[in-house]
């Protein structure tokens, strides 16, 4: 502790952990002229020391809280300088966020500006990072279609602030060329001055669009998120703190970018669901966005081709404005889709996925035209599970409720939700049988065996038991795009954006997997991942075809896919349902988890805190209802059991009371609750 003086004062600060608190330190005075609210500083906490968030000024210690006895504070050991200061727009919206998602102060901090941005990580010596700056801007052709939506859509930017509509869809068909729309609103923005934001759903797509932003705006275009060195991240967020940066392409994270005058958003595949974030924070990049634009005054619009219905039901209500993009820009069609029947069509013998004798067919035809092939399969390894054909058990992990997955070629049984593996047994551990069956079907399996049938394809596989690092993910688009491969094996991330050329039949093995979801969402989904990976055929001079098996030709969204049912009629269905729940569009949710190494104490936690709203909600006519309690989906996750209680409202008032009143009962008995507010995957 430094010696008591009168110029020494007092902070409160936000540690960057799950704890409602700010915590109180003693600055020294050497230390005081670098305190600034939005600023860090690095204090012990515990047996630790630990960076922390300034959120309020100093004060003089004799305005210390009563309870505090100047002898118990500990010092302040360093503070950061100007240059790594959270700007106030940023710092607001945090405080925002942490209002309505009910989590402290000091996690939506940590997540929004991690220690490495700030550069407290690795903090040995310095190296530069610098963002590459672009000649002079490549010159931009339009089509039509593309001109009159940039052209109402930079209209309705100027007027924003006038009409008070800060939002605008931009519906348009795979292929439609959102991307140009995107950059030349860019452009636009940019000559005025002012900042721009873009939002992509998933990592694998910022490469490829850094590089066309930078290009077309002559500008230099900062990468954002996780996967960046820690070093590249801190010089980004300097880059572009200082203004030096005014464009920056990113994922999730990117909405808490420091950029100054921020002037545009774009959220690409506004429908994705990685745009909601699982853990800790668990915040939605789309949502937040818009918030943050309302008060900077920015404007946004979200691109897709299947938007999400609660942003429909704004467009429909007015308060969204709409663009559309009805064609492609090569000047082709949609690709056309086939239903292969799995029920009725004759299956290739000895692979782990049912592949039908057509599908083999229409690939190795494909191939060896020249052309490339997409194959999506929504599950990596080489098979689902492992089965004893003599007792039907079922290996399963010894921490989480689920099966383990068969690695073949890393011979291990492992589990996606913990990362528990095992050697794949020699005998059952139930009877001790030597029968045991790899059921189902995975990508690796895909890759070892369709070159088998098809020995001229050269595949490469996308998904995240490949895909290790960022550079490894931009050697196989690069190498499939380069044309060194003919054929791209993957899981969903196939379906995101990507653009080749020289695809022309996309294969969906197993369509059924999408349909059975545990979620009021699941028809929707289904409906967004088929259109999407569709999508990625015939994008080039060629005409595209899709070949989609299932067992289940019947389903709404094959219906709608195949053109056998209009869109607007599968959407009326969905909304209809919905609207009768209370379910978003028409009602919000909040979902509260409660958790314990034992079950029954899960239980009884979800229970005590459910009969206590209970009784706070007798007499009240507010709309708000209680679902449950009852086990979670995955009711145990790592040596974890879980039980929810899901709330629903037609307002959202009634529900962060709810929720406030159900954090404070759980921390009263001095236990932790998970609040989900919108949550996603919900039954």
């Amino acid at each position: 502790m430094s010696p008591t003086g009168t110029t020494d004062s007092i902070l409160s600060v936000a540690v960057p952990r799950p704890l409602e608190k700010l915590f109180t330190y003693r600055v020294p005075a050497e230390l005081l002229p670098k305190i600034a609210v939005g600023g860090w500083v690095r204090v012990p906490f515990g047996r630790t020391v630990t960076h922390a968030y300034v959120v309020e000024p100093p004060k003089p210690m004799n305005e210390i809280d009563p309870g505090l006895s100047p002898s118990q504070l500990k010092d302040v050991l360093e503070a950061g300088d100007e240059l790594t200061r959270i700007p106030d727009d940023v710092l607001e919206l945090c405080r925002w966020a942490s209002r309505y998602y009910q989590t402290p102060l000091g996690e939506v901090l940590h997540c929004a500006v991690p220690a490495a941005a700030l550069g407290l990580r690795n903090k040995g010596e310095a190296r530069e990072h610098s963002i590459e700056v672009p000649g002079r801007a490549e010159p931009l052709d339009h089509t039509r279609e593309q001109a009159a939506a940039i052209a109402d859509l930079d209209a309705w930017r100027l007027e924003a602030k006038a009409t008070g509509k800060h939002v605008a869809l931009l519906h348009g068909v795979t292929g439609s060329g959102k991307t140009e729309v995107y950059l030349e609103l860019a452009r636009r923005t940019v000559a005025e001055g002012k900042g721009v934001l873009i939002l992509v759903p998933e990592i694998a797509l910022t490469p490829q669009l850094h590089d066309r932003l930078a290009r077309g705006l002559g500008e230099p275009v900062a990468l954002w998120h996780s996967a960046l060195a820690d070093g590249v991240r801190r010089d980004h967020w300097a880059a572009v703190n200082a203004g030096k940066v005014r464009v920056v392409i990113g994922a999730r994270s990117a909405l808490f970018a420091p950029i100054r005058e921020l002037g545009l958003i774009v959220i690409d595949e506004e429908h994705d669901q990685t745009y909601k974030q699982e853990d800790r924070f668990r915040y939605h990049a789309r949502d937040l966005s818009v918030v943050r634009a309302h008060r900077a005054g920015a404007f946004v619009v979200l691109g897709s081709a299947t938007p999400c219905l609660e942003t429909r039901e704004r467009v429909a209500e007015g308060r969204y404005l709409l663009a559309s993009l009805k064609e492609r820009v090569a000047g082709g069609a949609l690709p056309t889709v086939e239903i292969v029947n799995l029920g009725e069509e004759v299956w290739v013998e000895g692979t782990q996925a049912p592949i039908a004798e057509r599908t083999v067919q229409a690939i190795r035809e494909t191939i060896a035209s020249g052309q490339q092939v997409m194959v999506f399969l929504n599950r990596r390894g080489f098979a689902a599970f492992l089965v004893c054909e003599d007792c039907g058990h079922v290996e399963e992990c010894p921490h989480c409720s689920v099966s383990l997955t068969v690695h073949k070629r890393k011979r291990q049984l492992r589990c996606h939700q913990c990362g528990h593996h095992a050697p794949i047994p020699a005998a059952c551990a139930q009877c001790a049988g030597a029968k045991l069956k790899p059921t189902g079907a995975g990508t690796e399996s895909l890759e070892e065996e369709l070159p088998k049938l098809i020995p001229e394809m050269k595949a490469l596989r996308l998904d995240r038991d490949r895909i290790t690092s960022a550079a490894r993910l931009g050697q196989v688009l690069d190498d499939f795009r380069a044309g060194k491969a003919n054929t791209l094996l993957g899981t969903q991330m196939l379906v995101k954006g990507h653009d080749f050329p020289e695809v022309t039949l996309v294969v969906v093995m197993l369509a059924d997997a999408l349909f059975r979801m545990p979620d009021f969402r699941a028809g929707e989904q289904a409906l967004q991942v088929l259109t999407q990976v569709a999508g990625r055929a015939g994008r080039g001079a060629r005409a595209g075809k899709v070949l989609v098996q299932t067992y289940d030709p019947d389903h709404p969204a094959i219906q709608v896919l195949r053109g056998e049912m209009p869109e607007a009629d599968f959407l009326a269905a969905e909304r209809e349902l919905r609207q009768g729940l209370g379910y978003p569009p028409f009602g919000k949710l909040a979902r509260l988890r409660f958790e314990s190494d034992s079950a029954s104490e899960a239980q009884r936690r979800a229970e005590f805190v459910a009969e206590q709203l209970l009784r706070l909600q007798a007499g009240k006519e507010d709309g708000l209802e209680f679902l449950g309690p009852s086990e979670a989906f995955l009711e145990k996750v790592k040596n974890t059991y879980r039980w929810d209680i899901l709330l629903r409202s037609r307002q959202v008032q009634p529900l962060q009371t709810a929720v406030h009143a159900a954090r404070r009962l759980s921390h009263q008995q001095g236990w932790e609750v998970v609040v989900d507010i919108d949550p996603m995957g919900v039954g």
